[in-house]
């Protein structure tokens, strides 16, 4: 299965989508926090970016 991180159009979150015609095409969501401190929220996405790249790496990884 073959997956790309998009960010959420409405929420403050990281999507893992399936790009494979017939699969399930959110697989997961991966929020952060919303701050007043710019630096702390940057962190916050950064982070969670990170995490659904790992994700998405793991479901394409071909066995």
């Amino acid at each position: 299965m073959k997956t790309i991180v998009k960010h959420s159009r409405t929420k403050s979150a990281w999507n893992v989508v399936s790009t494979t015609i017939g699969t399930k095409y959110k697989i997961a969501v991966v929020p952060y926090i919303l701050t007043d401190d710019e630096i702390t929220q940057t962190k916050e996405k950064n982070e969670a970016l990170e995490h659904a790249e790992f994700i998405s790496k793991c479901f394409n990884k071909k066995i």
